[in-house]
């Protein structure tokens, strides 16, 4: 739920910087939360605790003012969607199988093979 959050809150900075239909259009929500979970888990590591105070401490507009400044720095072309196009028709081929000449087994045919190169 709060990986939910972070990405709404995210996407929400970004739309207001860069409009709602370029970023329904064309944001990978799958590539968006992955650099979300990717970023958290580094900056979790680098980043002290007492670092993260400051943000607690910010009101409403100072944080979206914040938000907002970090949305014009997203390269939008690393988050790219990649729609799946139509899918192929693919041509069912049906076996035939030929009529003149039964089915053998590949044991049959090597133990035929073993069989006369061991009679003289």
């Amino acid at each position: 739920m709060v990986s939910y959050n972070i990405r709404s809150v995210v996407l929400a900075a970004l739309i207001r910087i860069y409009g709602i239909g370029k970023i329904e259009q064309e944001v990978s929500s799958y590539y968006l939360a992955d650099e979300i979970r990717g970023t958290y888990r580094g900056m979790m590591i680098a980043i002290p605790p007492k670092e993260w105070e400051i943000f607690a401490q910010m009101n409403l507009i100072e944080l979206t003012n914040i938000l907002q400044d970090l949305a014009t720095h997203v390269n939008l072309a690393v988050f790219m969607s990649h729609p799946r196009g139509p899918k192929k028709t693919r041509r069912k081929f049906k076996r035939i199988r030929p009529s003149k000449t039964p089915h053998v087994s590949t044991a049959k045919i090597l133990s035929k093979i073993k069989a006369e190169k061991l009679t003289p």
